[in-house]
């Protein structure tokens, strides 16, 4: 991008209630679509887009919200930075991957055990003992032992 071109800037945060990426759309309101989000090209843009920002995480709608630069692509905005893409369009993680398994089956077997691990937690190894107690390992040290 030329120094001298325009830079298209928009806003976006964390909704504080449950944490979804959200932009600041062009009626004011926390949007979770990019598309929708209000697109600053001069300093005053910028400045009102920080100052709603501003107003908004004093009052407890959203967290940290920031400026990210943007450019359009094809009719539409898109990041420039990797990390906002990612953040615009959700994980790059898809569940038709070769060995992607979804944090819920994840929880859903541990709880369960019927995951790699059998019902009795032990991978469908032979069974291993046990480590006994900690206080059945310790023991109290006679003074000529402490000293």
């Amino acid at each position: 991008m030329s120094k001298n071109a325009a830079k298209l800037s928009v806003l976006t945060a964390n909704r504080l209630g449950d944490g979804t990426i959200v932009y600041l759309d062009f009626e004011g309101a926390w949007n979770e679509n990019i598309a929708e989000a209000a697109v600053a090209n001069s300093p005053d843009e910028v400045r009102a887009l920080e100052d709603r920002g501003a107003y908004d995480s004093a009052h407890n709608l959203v967290v940290e919200p920031y400026l990210i630069e943007i450019r359009e692509v094809e009719g539409r905005i898109e990041p420039i930075r990797y990390r906002e893409r990612v953040r615009a369009g959700g994980p790059t993680i898809l569940e038709d991957v070769p060995g992607y398994v979804s944090p819920v089956a994840v929880v859903r077997q541990a709880h369960h055990g019927d995951g790699i691990y059998g019902a009795d937690g032990d991978r469908g190894q032979q069974a291993r003992p046990r480590a006994e107690p900690v206080e059945a390992r310790t023991r109290t040290l006679t003074p000529a032992e402490a000293a």
